[in-house]
């Protein structure tokens, strides 16, 4: 499995363990189990949280603040073409909840996979540097 897959599909379960529109999800567990499992139900939520803030950590790190702004625009653009033309509805349905976890776990997961230019330069002068190295040992022998 390709990077950016393995990436997208870990924020997908991971954002679909948090909220979906079935019972199968942790807030519908919490509400349920929170007066008789407290610790557990705690202890989970702040495993979950942290994985998130690990991929919305990466997202601010590779698109920046304004980056995530610009994103934001754009896909609120998007949702109002398309509520506009009569393809998605302003209530609160399962496809569009389906919809925003995939909109939501490709951007994270595009975020964690996406290589900072400064990081592709320095991965750059290091093989250059290894690469004059190697050429150096090989010309002195």
């Amino acid at each position: 499995m390709s990077g950016f897959l393995l990436r997208w599909l870990v924020a997908f379960l991971l954002l679909a363990a948090t909220y979906n529109p079935t019972d199968y999800n942790y807030v519908t567990w919490a509400q349920d189990n929170y007066a008789t499992d407290k610790p557990l139900v705690i202890g989970i939520g702040v495993m979950l949280a942290l994985a998130l803030l690990i991929y919305l950590v990466a997202a601010v790190r590779t698109l920046g603040v304004l980056g995530i702004i610009l994103l934001v625009i754009i896909l609120g653009l998007l949702g109002y073409i398309l509520v506009g033309n009569g393809t998605l509805s302003m209530e609160m349905s399962s496809f569009n909840v389906w919809g925003g976890a995939v909109l939501l776990s490709l951007i994270l997961g595009g975020a964690m996979s996406w290589r900072s230019p400064s990081k592709i330069k320095a991965a750059n002068a290091k093989k250059a540097r290894s690469t004059s190295k190697t050429a150096g040992k090989t010309a002195s022998a």
